[in-house]
C-alpha cells in the first residue's frame, strides 16, 4: 500500500515538473504579454478582425511585433533569423532584395531600438522610418 502511494506522489511531481518546464519553455516573459494586453485593449476588435474572423492585413505586423518583440529585435541586431524573415514575408518584402533589407535594418538597429523600453509599435514605426521596404514582392 506504502509502494503505490510512493508511485503516486512520484507520478504528481513528474507531471508537475514537466509543467514547469513547458511553461517555462514559452519564452513568453511578463513584459510581453503585458505588451500583447495593452495592444489588443486599445484596438477594438472590428479594426483587428475581419469578418471571417481573420486578423486584418493592415494589423498583422503590429500583432506580430507585438507577440515576438524580444526575439525579432535579436534576430534584427545579428541580420537574421526567423523571427526577421517572417516579418519580411509581413511586410511583403521581395525575396531578392530581402538581403539588402536586413543588412540595411541591421545597420539603423539602434536608431530603431533606441532602448530597453522601446515598444513594438515604436519599433515598428522606426523600422518603417529608418528601413523603407520599397520594394514589394506584389509589384
Amino acid at each position: 500500500m506504502e509502494h503505490n502511494w510512493a508511485l503516486k506522489c512520484f507520478g504528481y511531481g513528474l507531471v508537475t515538473a514537466c509543467r514547469g518546464f513547458s511553461i517555462s519553455a514559452c519564452n513568453t516573459s511578463k513584459a510581453t504579454a503585458d505588451t500583447m494586453v495593452k495592444f489588443t485593449s486599445s484596438t477594438s476588435p472590428g479594426e483587428l478582425f475581419t469578418g471571417d474572423g481573420l486578423v486584418e492585413k493592415s494589423q498583422k505586423v503590429n500583432l506580430y511585433t507585438s507577440i515576438v518583440q524580444e526575439n525579432l529585435q535579436q534576430d534584427m541586431a545579428r541580420g537574421h533569423g526567423e523571427y526577421f524573415a517572417s516579418l519580411e514575408v509581413l511586410l511583403d518584402i521581395a525575396p531578392e532584395y530581402r538581403h539588402e533589407w536586413r543588412s540595411a535594418a541591421q545597420n539603423r538597429y539602434a536608431t530603431v531600438v533606441p532602448s530597453a523600453r522601446t515598444t513594438p509599435r515604436e519599433l515598428f514605426v522606426g523600422l518603417h522610418r529608418e528601413v523603407p521596404s520599397q520594394r514589394h514582392a506584389s509589384e
